[in-house]
């Protein structure tokens, strides 16, 4: 099993971001940095697969202050040696597709190859509605509205393009939205064609290439979190991608998996062993004594999740199957319905044997505040994981 560190990252303390305004207090965004840096080099040299940051903006209160994983990635590789870095995830819908292709290719190189990328359609409306309006789209709901449609098909649309332009020499694409390369530009150049190709005998442009191409052939590993649809797990299958799952009901879960290796197969990509190319998503914290690490999971996911998730939709994976009424998010019901790997390291091996023999999953995606939960809590978690816990499920 693969294990990746997923930062949101938190700015500021449990404390801190009580008090408000977390989030622009330029100390909090250092003491942010170090943390993750510190947490990073040591998760290198402990073994973990890799680290991720997520996309969010305008994140003033300081629960998810990350405009841009992409450059976060490129931190942390810089002062890593084997640690893969990503994101989880840009959101398509509302990003270039040219520009964003470019980047990775170009953290890939820089990274000699470490580099895995991550895709989501976006669900924040605060900053996705904001963000959204130079590409006429909004946030999902997930909800088959008109504005859901529009934005899976634009996320459809850019992961298209950004496949092309890692995968062939040059392109011209046409699609609802996008003309790549727009018609009637004129740039005769001699070099072009001397040196490379993409111009007619006129002068006029008709493809063109991104360059670097990534460093991994064709691209770096792709995730999309967190996934919790049917029609995502099989749009996943057919791409090739990971899915991460974040649902914790074991027969939603089993039913998801079911889907994904029904359709890899069906799309040619062979049979899969049970969970191969699936993560799962769960909060993970150890400590020696178990009382000591619940009491900092409740400071950490037990008050970013009800604070800030649950309210926007996130309880429903927390949902069984054929359940009716309303589903909470405090730190009681995370710890219920099984997304809280946390106590002793007999605790954690515990959750995760159940985990394995259930899914078997490939990925094991854990939830990390680097401000909540203390630094040192979180430093020795990790030696704890990577020492007494996952030379077990290797």
């Amino acid at each position: 099993m693969k294990d990746i560190l997923f930062h949101l990252p938190v700015v500021g303390s449990y404390d801190q971001l009580k008090r408000g305004f977390s989030g622009i207090n330029d100390r909090n965004y250092q003491n942010m940095l170090w943390q993750i840096s510190e947490q990073s080099k040591l998760a290198d040299e402990l073994g973990f697969w890799g680290v991720a940051f997520t996309e969010h903006h305008f994140h003033i209160e300081g629960f998810e202050e990350s405009n841009n994983p992409i450059l976060l990635d490129l931190y942390i590789g810089m002062q890593t040696q084997r640690l893969r870095v990503g994101q989880m995830a840009n959101v398509l819908p509302f990003q270039n597709p040219i520009r964003l292709a470019e980047d990775i290719a170009m953290l890939d190189h820089m990274t000699r190859g470490r580099a895995f990328t991550g895709i989501a359609r976006g669900y924040q409306k605060r900053w996705a509605d904001v963000l959204g309006q130079g590409y006429h789209v909004g946030a999902t709901g997930s909800d088959k509205s008109k504005q859901d449609n529009a934005n899976r098909a634009r996320f459809v649309e850019h992961w298209e393009i950004m496949k092309k332009l890692w995968t062939e020499r040059t392109v011209s694409i046409q699609t609802e939205n996008w003309q790549i390369p727009p018609a009637d530009v004129h740039f005769g150049h001699e070099a072009v064609n001397q040196y490379g190709t993409g111009l007619d005998e006129n002068g006029m442009v008709k493809e063109v290439g991104i360059a670097p191409k990534p460093h991994q052939n064709p691209y770096p590993p792709v995730f999309q979190p967190f996934s919790f649809s049917e029609e995502s797990f099989r749009f996943c299958a057919r791409e090739g991608i990971v899915p991460i799952v974040m649902n914790t009901d074991p027969t939603i879960i089993n039913q998801l998996m079911d889907v994904y290796q029904e359709e890899a197969e069906a799309s040619g990509h062979g049979a899969l062993k049970r969970g191969e190319r699936v993560g799962i998503f769960r909060d993970v914290l150890l400590s020696r004594d178990a009382d000591e690490a619940h009491y900092w999971a409740e400071r950490g996911n037990g008050f970013v999740f009800p604070a800030w998730f649950g309210p926007v939709g996130f309880s429903e994976v927390f949902r069984n199957k054929g359940e009716t009424g309303s589903i909470g998010s405090d730190y009681a019901t995370l710890r219920d319905r099984g997304f809280e790997f946390v106590g002793t390291p007999d605790d954690v091996n515990r959750h995760i044997e159940k985990m394995v023999n259930q899914h078997g999953p490939e990925y094991l995606v854990h939830f990390q505040h680097s401000g909540p939960k203390p630094h040192d809590v979180q430093m020795r978690s990790h030696e704890l994981y990577m020492t007494e816990v996952a030379p077990n499920w290797f």
